[in-house]
């Protein structure tokens, strides 16, 4: 019964993560995928959907849940920060800093409320 009991918690932990992590893989793509993003996103978990209903075995549905967000994890880690977007005027220039003995001021910070 112990026993039982551990892999409930143990598979209930680990659908938790992957729930979290499917949706930040969601917004992943949703938001920093180039020009298709809201596609590349929902065609993401459409597939992912289907290999889960399709497939058998509860440990190998995780295992794909895991591995699919990993897999957009890993692109996302490849995306290159960029300054060639349309910003608004007042954040559009990039910041600097000015060092005079012991003293540094830092210019065109860009505070924003998101």
């Amino acid at each position: 019964i112990a026993m039982r009991f551990f892999r409930f918690v143990a598979f209930a932990i680990g659908w938790a993560v992957a729930i979290v992590a499917v949706a930040w893989a969601f917004g992943a793509l949703y938001f920093d995928f180039p020009r298709i993003g809201a596609l590349a996103a929902i065609l993401f978990v459409v597939i992912l959907l289907a290999a889960i209903i399709f497939v058998r075995g509860q440990l190998l549905k995780l295992a794909i849940a895991l591995g699919a967000s990993a897999i957009v994890a890993g692109w996302w880690l490849t995306v290159k920060p960029s300054n060639d977007r349309a910003w608004q005027p007042d954040v559009s220039q990039t910041g600097w800093a000015e060092i005079n003995g012991d003293e540094v001021t830092i210019h065109n910070v860009r505070n924003c409320d998101y």
